[in-house]
């Protein structure tokens, strides 16, 4: 149960969600987008936030679409996490998608519930971080806008008013990589990550490396992505120097001290190059 009322609206259409989110701010109320629910209403009950109408997605086709569509591979928004492990349309995705939670709770994680949490790991953006060719779809009051996901970060990726329709990437760029994504965790392999690392290795040989838990946010960097590269290195020495020069220092929080976590990634990218050579 909620601690407040709420006013409940399920449109069917893009544009009728966003009319009718502007008309219930005209009238001076606080709504929300509710796709699958999972952190939000967990957030109410915590009185974290408070608002007064939930305009539900679920009806609008658009952020449902799970297949290709040319050369796109496309996944809506509205997607459980266990749906993109369930068809499997980019396995790099499903390999990340399958490691967050346990099993009943991806069942109601939601893509675009993952990618725009409050929460700081946001682990199913990594493969979309990696790719050239991945952009998002936001409903906005002017139309469709595709936004980089390289921008996901940024404040101003979506604003109030706004929702994700889908996400997609370039299919014979995601298809044509070499992968792994590991998650180390402290104690239990459900629990939050000390570091998840995705990489890819493209068809010219360079390597690319994106990183949740590390620091309050997902992140790649193009100085770590060179140095991973460097195949004139071994892959221990690669991955040390990765970690001495990764863009923001690693995180010290209950799950893991830095150098902990420092330890724990630089093992963990040794590891995956010594696999991608072996490929």
């Amino acid at each position: 149960m909620l601690p407040f009322d709420i006013e409940y609206y399920r449109p069917d259409t893009i544009e009728e969600a966003v009319k009718l989110y502007r008309r219930l701010r005209e009238n001076n109320q606080e709504p929300v987008f509710y796709g699958g629910g999972t952190e939000l209403l967990t957030r109410a009950r915590l009185q974290d936030v408070h608002y007064d109408a939930v305009i539900d997605l679920k009806n609008i086709p658009e952020v449902r679409i799970h297949g290709q569509k040319g050369d796109w591979l496309e996944f809506g928004a509205g997607l459980r996490l266990t749906d993109l492990a369930d068809q499997n349309l980019w396995p790099l995705l499903t390999a990340t998608a399958d490691r967050i939670a346990d099993h009943t709770t991806r069942g109601q994680i939601t893509l675009g519930g993952n990618l725009l949490s409050t929460i700081p790991y946001r682990e199913i953006s990594l493969p979309f971080l990696l790719m050239d060719e991945a952009e998002a779809l936001i409903a906005t009051d002017n139309g469709i806008e595709r936004r980089p996901m390289a921008d996901l970060t940024s404040d101003s990726f979506i604003k109030p008013g706004e929702f994700l329709v889908s996400v997609r990437v370039n299919g014979g760029e995601a298809k044509g990589v070499a992968y792994r994504s590991h998650k180390m965790t402290r104690q239990d392999w459900i629990d939050y990550p000390l570091v998840t690392v995705a990489v890819i290795k493209r068809p010219d040989g360079s390597i690319r490396a994106a990183f949740s838990g590390w620091a309050g946010f997902p992140f790649v960097s193009s100085e770590v992505n060179r140095i991973l590269s460097d195949t004139s290195r071994s892959p221990r020495r690669r991955a040390q120097q990765a970690v001495s020069h990764m863009p923001v220092k690693a995180l010290e929080d209950l799950h893991g001290r830095r150098e902990y976590r420092e330890f724990v990634t630089e093992y963990t990218l040794a590891q995956i190059l010594d696999e991608l050579e072996d490929d």
